[in-house]
């Protein structure tokens, strides 16, 4: 708790002094995603996020500037700085998290596909079927990958999902857990498509901003604020099954192993290896530095390193093992693009490890944990294991 106080000081004095030269926190929001953000007729906005926002704009002698976007411009426009940080109920993706950073996870959400009560849940990809969702945005992508038969049609208004489907002009909608619970109608879940978790993407022009959401994250999951307006706005409080500085480590972790995927997909397109005895080198000089910096056990540190390096190379050979679906135009750069954003993971994960260590959960709960929030493919419980064993190894910070 004192590193956590000391940081906190140290953070809000930089704030502090950057304070006069940029008082607004530009918050980009769609205004149609219940219950993370919505707008009414009148302009007024409220919301999980939107809550969140003001909170953390509030905390740190901020004001808010809403700047408004739609899905489909969603990326271009965070990467040209339009707004500091996306706040709308935004998915952890790897290929997000590729392009600029994202926080600590702030919310859990299964992407699902929902029915009228009482129709059949069966044989839903086939002709004549039609499936509808929001245009541009994660459950678009879920959707094209399940469904090859069935018609897929993306609408621009978020919020006419539910009269589409109760006024019978749609057969099902994909959508998520919590934004079904403002369908005021008796609907059921066909298939849970993807177990997501939600999160707030930074402007990569705002490099410093992560980390301190990370830190306000995590201090209002301690004092359980974030609890209780899940329960306010998600009516569901989302606990989670480790202590926060715990799950929040957990959560990084999962966010570098998620990144691994498209890591063996550009070594694939420019026919690199997986192993990389170069760059492992350098990865490990820069750790023990930083560790050290840090203040944790340099030796420790490296463990959990080299456990990472060993899940992640199982990864990247699960990926190789099977024929690629992505067209090689599209992949970020290994060297502009996924490298620094592996480094910047790893600033997180070091920087929660001095507040977390030492890990008191047991094996068994970190693997189960890890296992959750790394949905990638390739990882066997001996993988996770040393990730896990590594992470309990750690001392406390002197």
């Amino acid at each position: 708790m004192r590193r956590r106080i000391r940081y906190l000081m140290a953070t809000a004095l930089l704030l502090v002094a950057s304070c006069s030269a940029r008082p607004a926190l530009r918050v980009g929001t769609s205004g149609d995603y219940p219950p993370f953000s919505v707008v009414e007729e009148g302009g007024s906005r409220h919301g999980f996020d939107i809550s969140v926002a003001h909170a953390y704009a509030r905390d740190r002698g901020l004001t808010v500037e809403i700047v408004p976007f739609d899905w489909p411009d969603l990326e271009p426009r965070l990467l040209a700085g339009e707004f500091d940080v996306a706040m709308s109920g935004v998915t952890v993706r790897g290929d997000r998290l590729a392009r600029a950073p994202m926080t600590a996870s702030v919310a859990r959400a299964d992407a699902i596909v929902l029915v009228r009560k009482g129709r059949s849940t069966e044989d839903l990809d086939r002709r004549g079927v039609v499936i509808v969702v929001n245009r541009g945005g994660h459950l678009e992508r879920l959707a094209r990958d399940r469904f090859e038969e069935a018609t897929i049609r993306a609408v621009d208004d978020n919020r006419s999902l539910p009269d589409l489907l109760a006024g019978g002009r749609a057969h099902a909608v994909v959508t998520d857990t919590l934004e079904a619970k403002s369908f005021d109608f008796d609907t059921e879940v066909a298939e849970v498509l993807a177990r997501d978790r939600k999160a707030y993407w930074v402007s990569p022009k705002r490099p410093e901003l992560v980390l301190d959401m990370n830190q306000w994250i995590g201090t209002r999951g301690a004092n359980r604020w974030l609890e209780t307006e899940r329960s306010v706005w998600l009516d569901d409080p989302q606990r989670p099954d480790l202590p926060i500085d715990e799950a929040t480590l957990i959560d990084h972790l999962g966010q570098r192993l998620m990144l691994m995927p498209l890591v063996a997909e550009v070594k694939r397109a420019r026919g690199l290896p997986v192993d990389a005895p170069d760059r492992e080198t350098a990865i490990r000089e820069k750790a023990r530095d930083a560790a050290a910096r840090a203040g944790l056990d340099p030796d420790a540190y490296l463990a959990l390193v080299r456990a990472e390096f060993a899940a992640a190379k199982a990864v990247q050979r699960a990926v190789l093992s099977q024929p690629s679906a992505m067209d090689p135009a599209v992949l970020p750069s290994l060297a502009d693009d996924l490298r620094p954003a592996i480094d910047r993971i790893d600033v997180a994960i070091r920087t929660t490890l001095v507040w977390a260590a030492p890990v008191e959960a047991s094996e068994e709960e970190l693997v189960t944990a890890l296992r959750r929030d790394a949905p990638v493919p390739g990882l066997d419980d001996e993988d996770l294991r040393g990730i896990a064993r590594a992470i309990r190894a750690i001392p406390p910070v002197s």
